[in-house]
């Protein structure tokens, strides 16, 4: 059994499931077509597909954000660290400069990763 993340509830379906039982009546209405409730059963099919895939898109969404809200997290820590090392100390352009390009390398990884 999954285990769901911390301060998260955990759902009684799972999005996969939605869109497994959206399959299902989809393909039943389609392979009968004559029958009563088969116009129902296709849209209650297409209701479950777009609610499926609007779960998608909050999950990726929210995943997104997350990311972003990590990559800011270390961003400032390292800020903060590089500025609290060099308090007593003098530093060079050099030094500025390795600082700006480290800065900028972390932020084309943690994009890189964010895609």
């Amino acid at each position: 059994m999954a285990t769901a993340e911390p301060g998260r509830e955990q759902s009684l379906l799972s999005t996969s499931t939605i869109l497994i039982l959206s399959g299902f009546l989809l393909g039943i209405s389609l392979a009968q077509p004559q029958e009563e409730l088969s116009y129902y059963v296709f849209n209650c099919g297409l209701i479950g597909l777009i609610a499926y895939i609007t779960f998608e898109m909050t999950g990726v969404r929210e995943d997104r954000e997350s990311l972003q809200r990590s990559q800011q997290l270390v961003e400032n820590r390292l800020l903060r660290h590089v500025a609290f090392s060099n308090v007593d100390q003098q530093v060079t352009s050099q030094e500025q400069h390795e600082k700006k390009r480290l800065l900028e390398w972390l932020k084309r990884e943690t994009e890189a990763l964010s895609r």
